[in-house]
């Protein structure tokens, strides 16, 4: 891999998948600078009240074909995406940061601390580890050429 080195990264969101991109970018290459743009202080709000509080993580489909089956749209792009990345790698991610999951009768996955900060905690502490940053300003996104160009509230015209 070639080091992005004076690179940017901004991560639209800091929600789950907003973190989670953020936190692997900046782990598999520490030379790139990453940011999760946020435009409220609510980090990760959907985690905390997901599953009862409880967040549910993943769920117990480990066969390819049957989680493509779960989606109505994009099959074929999903099938090259799992390949890459499913639901044996999500539940090795969080153990490989001590974070145990347990699976319920009706296949849904949660922290075996039954509460979603378990989530919270482990996706902050990554992005501490990885020194990505968080940032909330006024942000306007325009489609340039080839290109999307982000305008922060003090970023001149």
């Amino acid at each position: 891999m070639i080091p992005l080195k004076n690179f940017t990264l901004v991560v639209i969101g800091g929600g789950a998948a907003g973190f989670f991109c953020a936190v692997n970018a900046a782990r598999i290459n520490p030379s790139l600078k990453v940011i999760i743009v946020e435009k409220t202080n609510k980090l990760l709000s959907k985690v905390k009240v997901s599953g009862g509080g409880r967040c549910n993580v993943t769920h117990a489909c480990f066969e390819i074909p049957e989680l493509i089956k779960r989606y109505s749209r994009g099959k074929n792009f999903l099938k090259k995406c799992f390949h890459w990345f499913n639901t044996n790698h999500t539940i090795q991610w969080f153990e490989e940061r001590g974070v145990q999951l347990k699976t319920e009768s009706d296949g849904r996955m949660f922290p075996v601390t039954d509460n979603s900060e378990t989530i919270v905690d482990c996706l902050v502490k990554e992005a501490n580890k990885y020194h990505v940053e968080i940032q909330n300003p006024d942000i306007e996104i325009r489609n340039g050429d080839k290109r999307f160009r982000l305008y922060f509230s003090d970023t001149p015209a």
